[in-house]
């Protein structure tokens, strides 16, 4: 039985999802870790004012190799999303969450917003993550969209494909997905890694 309640908590219940592992409704890990959502409610103080398609995790200074994610969200029926809010969150190239020793900060360092386009298209520019420092947990991004339309959901975590962590179960359940795979390929465009991922929102919010 789990019963650490807190960040990592999460953590480890949304891979063991992604692999298959546990079945846990998305509404009851919001309702039920209260640690996530101070993170979420405190990472409000980041929300900009305006949002734009294209924007950064990490900062151009930020130690680490250069990454981009690149992105579209279509709504239930397959039609381009636009105007969806999309918070995305990771590590950072030590493997840390909330900056020395993991200690330091209640929200996450290194996170970012941005807006999707008519075409339903978003981009962030970061670093790329580094496996849990542990080695607990491969390489991964997390998102969070929101919109008018279908109100506040996670997407699935995506996960950098050539991370060793990355278990057998995750791949295959990834590969049928399809489309919407969250285990993606990396490439490299003039030194800067480079993944594309596709989400289809659901009918209802999670939290």
């Amino acid at each position: 039985m789990l019963v650490r309640i807190g960040t990592r908590y999460v953590m480890l219940v949304r891979a063991l999802i992604c692999a298959g592992l546990v079945s846990v409704p998305a509404v009851g890990l919001g309702q039920a870790d209260p640690a996530w959502l101070k993170s979420w409610h405190e990472a409000q103080g980041n929300r900009p004012n305006k949002f734009t398609s294209q924007s950064r995790i990490a900062s151009p200074n930020e130690p680490g190799v250069p990454f981009v994610i690149r992105g579209e969200i279509v709504k239930p029926n397959g039609e381009p999303a636009s105007g969806v809010v999309i918070h995305a969150y990771h590590r950072d190239s030590s493997g840390f969450d909330f900056g020395p020793n993991d200690d330091t900060y209640t929200t996450w360092r290194l996170q970012g917003w941005a807006q999707t386009d008519a075409a339903g298209h978003f981009e962030f520019q970061t670093i790329r993550p580094a496996p849990d420092h542990l080695g607990r947990e491969g390489a991964h991004i997390h998102f969070t969209l929101e919109s008018d339309e279908f109100g506040r959901q996670w997407a699935p975590t995506v996960y950098i494909s050539d991370d060793p962590l990355i278990s057998a179960a995750q791949r295959r359940r990834s590969a049928a997905m399809g489309d919407f795979a969250w285990v993606r390929e990396v490439d490299i465009k003039d030194g800067v890694e480079v993944i594309d991922v596709r989400f289809k929102l659901d009918e209802s919010a999670d939290f």
